[in-house]
């Protein structure tokens, strides 16, 4: 665990600390960049998943995507959104430890960061996270294997939003996690450039129950696996006869 963010990871939140670690001499973590490579992509694909070698690599990079959104997202935000702290990054400093499963297991950092300064624009605070790691990342993996950067944009924000709702069912302050809200409620940045995450939740219509749920607006395109159900929040659910 990096000692400065050490007050984050407590009670229900400490599982979060083993995500993050520095660098150390001789690492056997790789560079992040690594794997935007299509091969190496491919490699880590078909560790986590070799029953599914031959099938739509687009959807099954959909899948891996999420642990990368899952493991990397919420202790990022937390040091945002709770210690006032922007962490390191960028997708040239930054690496991560491939675990076992071909999944990120550990993201590796060069120090730990610095006290955040952000103007007052909702979204200054998170432009670090979104123009240095997310942007990159999303293009990187689309231009190597043809996924669509609207799925990969819509995995990222189910994590943001998932986590968000953690913080504020964990009973902090709403001066804490209200400010996460802003990365899928803020149509564009300060200096007007699109937030690509806007939007990416949707009231809508059930088609078979006549109920309003909450959906992300671009479907993972997880169903092209085989037996692979939707998830719960897919919009294809509001679809008549489709079912989580």
């Amino acid at each position: 665990m990096i000692s400065a963010l050490a007050p984050l990871f407590q009670g229900g939140f400490s599982s979060y600390g083993r995500l993050l670690r520095l660098a150390e001499p001789n690492d056997v973590a790789i560079p992040l960049t690594d794997l935007f490579d299509a091969g190496r992509l491919r490699q880590s694909l078909y560790q986590f998943r070799p029953d599914l070698k031959g099938e739509d690599e687009r959807a099954l990079l959909s899948i891996w995507s999420k642990y990368y959104f899952l493991r990397l997202l919420p202790p990022v935000l937390a040091a945002n959104l709770i210690l006032q702290r922007e962490l390191p990054l960028s997708v040239d400093v930054l690496a991560v430890e491939v675990d076992a499963q071909g999944l990120p297991g550990v993201f590796v950092l060069p120090d730990d960061g610095q006290q955040l300064v952000a103007s007052a624009h909702p979204l200054s605070r998170f432009e670090g996270i979104m123009r240095d790691n997310l942007q990159p990342v999303i293009t990187a993996w689309q231009q190597a294997l043809g996924l669509s950067t609207r799925v990969l944009w819509s995995n990222a924000s189910r994590y943001i939003h998932w986590f968000t709702g953690e913080l504020k069912g964990a009973g902090l302050p709403e001066m804490l996690w209200s400010p996460g809200q802003a990365l899928l409620d803020q149509p564009t940045f300060e200096n007007g450039d699109r937030n690509p995450l806007f939007g990416a939740y949707q009231h809508r219509m059930n088609a078979n129950t006549g109920t309003v749920i909450t959906v992300r607006r671009t479907c993972c395109i997880r169903f092209r696996l085989p037996d692979t159900a939707l998830c719960e929040d897919c919009p294809r659910l509001c679809r008549k006869g489709m079912a989580a």
